[in-house]
């Protein structure tokens, strides 16, 4: 008795204030005709329903009119948004509207109106059906949304036509060509077949591949180009004598260069140019031309080689790994040209000190002396000064004559002005030069003696032109004035070849895949 008081007080309560707190609604009044045809609808769907299912049998496909004729299925894709791509993965995703369209005349039923031949079906039912057993042959991992309820819209037509469609978000794999990375295009496919039915039993066809009109161009480093549909016929390894129906979807995606041109190429350059200017730099300053080059070379070494992590370990090199390490040759040389002119400063040293002792250990000077003496003192008239004049301003190679002026030669720099001063300067020589006995010499004596007299001149001369000490900073400055030069114009060369190559003359390689799929394409 304890326990059902509350119970009863507590009806009490709900049962007056519904008496009194809250007024009663009046009666809805509706037509007795449209009632009853909202009843009468309502029981033939409903008979409809429970009748659709007597001739169905999961098990077994629909054979509709001729069991020999394959079951043709229509497949249609409407791609909502594309993304992401991972070049290291070598994964492709996309969102879309994935429907299927085949004919089960095992499902047919007589409309109860004529202008609405289609009921639409719960997708729980789907379990009941014959389904095609369709699946992504290059898919790795696809699901089907959920939220809030299954995304599957199911319907069915008078003559027996099934319609459904479902939203799926499709990871496939996709194979890259990434020697012209980042200048590349890339062909992403998704390949659809029957997981257990021959083209004997269940054809594919294409009905339609769409993109969404608002979906826009929603990946931030590609721009979807277009789309190839293809149909084809495979087989199966297991069963050689056996082919099934397989359709095929290539999105073509161009990549944009952007980030890379902001992110790598640009600082690449500029490295390369802080690198030059070194050669602006006095070679005294050791420090400063050594820190700047080391500077720049371990710059180059972590801005380029450090965006490897990012992308497949491939096996060939790619665009952007021969630009960088273009770049990083050209830095290193820039440092290896200081060790080159100090090297080159020591070897000049060390070969003119040497060419200086091997000419004063040389005797035959003292009897050229002698010889030259004798033919001045004779006959100066014989052999005149300007007629053993040596043209000592010999033809240098272009670069010299580009970045260095040569000077002028005068008068002193001629063999025999060169060996007549000698002569003056020694006592002795000239005391046997000015004796009778050489001046008894015949004019044909002279003549011979003058022609060979003259190739020893030549030699002297060019001997005296051997010990001219230069300076040897003018050497190593010769050096930095030629990589002023040189650096800046091969690697504007090298730019320009390398940009013509890889956007115009170095064709995509997914053009021949495109080409090869679209040639073995063929009707089922």
């Amino acid at each position: 008795l304890l326990l059902f008081i509350p119970i009863v007080s507590s009806s009490y309560n709900f049962a007056s204030l519904a008496n009194s707190s809250f007024p009663r609604k009046a009666p809805a009044f509706v037509s007795n005709g449209k009632s009853n045809h909202n009843s009468t609808l309502t029981r033939e769907i409903t008979k409809i329903l429970n009748t659709l299912l007597l001739n169905q049998d999961k098990n077994f496909r629909p054979y509709n009119d001729d069991p020999r004729v394959p079951l043709k299925v229509e497949i249609d894709i409407s791609v909502r948004s594309v993304g992401p791509i991972s070049e290291q993965h070598m994964e492709f995703s996309l969102d879309c509207y994935f429907r299927q369209r085949w004919v089960d005349k095992r499902l047919s039923f007589t409309p109860v109106d004529p202008s609405r031949e289609e009921i639409p079906v719960s997708s729980k039912m789907l379990k009941d059906i014959w389904t095609p057993d369709t699946y992504i042959r290059n898919g790795r991992k696809s699901y089907l949304h959920t939220l809030t309820v299954p995304n599957i819209l199911f319907r069915v037509r008078s003559d027996g036509q099934v319609k459904v469609s479902q939203r799926l978000t499709i990871r496939t794999r996709c194979h890259m060509f990434l020697r012209k990375f980042p200048m590349d295009s890339q062909a992403c496919p998704i390949e659809i077949g029957s997981l257990g039915y021959f083209n004997k039993d269940i054809i594919y066809e294409w009905k339609n591949v769409e993109l969404d009109a608002k979906m826009g161009n929603m990946l931030s480093q590609y721009q979807l180009l277009n789309l190839y549909p293809t149909q084809m016929n495979v087989t199966d390894y297991r069963f050689p004598d056996q082919q099934m129906s397989v359709l095929k979807v290539y999105f073509k995606l161009q990549r944009q260069q952007g980030f890379y041109i902001l992110q790598i190429y640009t600082p690449c350059t500029l490295l390369v140019v802080m690198s030059w200017v070194s050669f602006w730099i006095n070679k005294e300053a050791s420090p400063a031309r050594v820190a700047l080059g080391i500077m720049t070379v371990l710059s180059m070494s972590t801005l380029g080689f450090g965006l490897r992590t990012d992308l497949p370990k491939v096996s060939h090199s790619t665009a952007l790994d021969i630009y960088i390490i273009s770049c990083f040759g050209f830095v290193f040389a820039a440092m290896v040209e200081y060790a080159v002119i100090n090297y080159a400063h020591i070897v000049y040293i060390r070969k003119k000190v040497h060419e200086l002792k091997g000419l004063e250990s040389n005797k035959a000077m003292d009897s050229m002396r002698m010889f030259t003496a004798s033919i001045m003192g004779a006959r100066r008239e014989t052999i005149q000064t300007e007629d053993l004049k040596l043209n000592l301003r010999q033809k240098k190679p272009w670069y010299r004559r580009l970045f260095r002026k040569e000077k002028a030669e005068n008068t002193s720099d001629s063999p025999l002005s060169s060996i007549s001063g000698s002569i003056h300067s020694d006592p002795e020589i000239w005391q046997r030069v000015r004796s009778p006995s050489t001046l008894q010499v015949s004019t044909a004596e002279l003549e011979k003696r003058g022609s060979v007299f003259y190739r020893m001149a030549v030699k002297a001369a060019k001997a005296r032109e051997k010990l001219k000490m230069r300076d040897p900073a003018v050497v190593v400055n010769r050096i930095d004035n030629v990589s002023k030069v040189a650096f800046p114009l091969i690697y504007i060369i090298f730019n320009l070849m390398y940009w013509l190559a890889f956007l115009y003359w170095i064709p995509d390689e997914i053009n021949e895949v495109l080409k090869f799929d679209n040639s073995t394409e063929s009707d089922p």
